[in-house]
């Protein structure tokens, strides 16, 4: 028994020794508070800023059900801003506006929280990223526009085709491939380098003849640079009658969107102003004129020639006494030409 004590002592004199020799470690600090949100700054109207992410074209993508593109009210297709009720049904910003006195969504009944549709930014996006290549890619365009700006562009587009003048020719293809077709397939006369603004001289003769007038101008999301401009001479009884037409793409749509003042903005008007000169000429019965003046100035037509050369007789007609030009077409017409494009 009086063996045992000692050992008991000294236990519990190494296990205080433990305890006073014992490090505590200091708890380990509180991690930090997350950064605060940044302020959402734009404003609940405005579109979400474009993403800087690569574009990647995935192939073999169809769409199957293209209502799910459209507004559900006016069949349009939706392009940003777009709204949603509570349930999800969607309409497009002029439909949501028609229908916001109702309270209620078209499509299930349910009433609006608040009285008015939620943006949907989603689709916004989604819509904005759904692109498709022009129609007229073919005769050149390469633009790809989203799918509910298509019509836009479409309507714009200058790659859209124009026709041949020619009789029994049916050459279709961009403004850019007429002229060439015009100079390798008929050798229709053609001036080129012509500037805006800028007089030259042009010896015609019966038939067509072409300028090709360089007018950089952009306008909306359109934008005009070459004019390929027709001058046709005819035999009259009388003398010689020039009549004067651009040759453009959708020109009957240009005309539409001028006269009810909707997008796309219509092509730049053009002025055309002829001037002929003439020191001799020659009658019918052997007398001639030994000097001539002659100028006018008119607002020019435009034309894709899609239903073919129109009536000269609803045309501006520049018409040149029989005096002036003779009765054959050996000497022409010297007449200088010049193209202005109004703003």
């Amino acid at each position: 028994m009086a063996s045992t004590a000692p050992v008991g002592e000294a236990c519990q004199r190494r296990l205080a020794l433990g305890r006073t020799e014992r490090v505590r470690m200091p708890p380990p600090p509180p991690p930090p508070p997350p950064p605060p949100p940044r302020p959402f700054s734009r404003k609940p109207s405005e579109p979400a800023a474009p993403s800087t992410r690569a574009v990647v074209a995935v192939t073999g993508v169809t769409v199957e059900d293209a209502d799910a593109l459209e507004c559900g009210v006016c069949f349009l297709p939706l392009r940003p801003p777009i709204f949603q009720c509570e349930v999800g049904h969607v309409v497009c910003s002029p439909c949501r506006d028609k229908l916001a006195p109702a309270g209620r969504c078209h499509v299930c009944r349910v009433a609006v929280a608040g009285g008015e549709y939620r943006r949907c930014y989603a689709l916004e996006r989604l819509v904005d990223a759904i692109r498709v290549a022009c129609p007229h890619a073919a005769h050149g365009c390469g633009a790809t526009p989203a799918y509910h700006a298509l019509d836009a562009h479409r309507r714009a587009c200058p790659h859209a085709p124009c026709h041949c003048p020619g009789e029994r020719c049916g050459f279709v293809g961009s403004t850019v491939a007429l002229q060439d077709h015009i100079a390798a397939t008929h050798s229709w006369p053609c001036t080129t380098n012509v500037r805006a603004g800028e007089t030259v001289s042009v010896h015609l003769r019966d038939g067509l003849a072409f300028l090709r007038v360089h007018h950089h101008r952009r306008r909306g999301s359109a934008t005009y640079s070459d004019h390929l401009i027709m001058l046709n001479v005819t035999r009259e009884p009388y003398g010689r009658a020039v009549s004067v037409l651009c040759i453009r793409p959708h020109a009957a749509a240009a005309a539409a969107a001028a006269e009810h003042q909707v997008s796309p903005p219509p092509p730049p008007a053009m002025q055309c102003e002829l001037l002929l000169v003439s020191r001799f000429g020659y009658d019918g019965d052997g007398g001639h004129c030994r000097s001539h003046y002659q100028k006018s100035e008119f607002l020019i037509g435009c034309s894709d020639l899609a239903d073919g050369l129109p009536d000269r007789e609803q045309s501006f007609q520049f018409m040149v006494p029989r005096c002036v030009v003779g009765d054959d077409d050996e000497g022409g017409i010297q007449i200088h030409v010049r193209i202005i494009v109004i703003n």
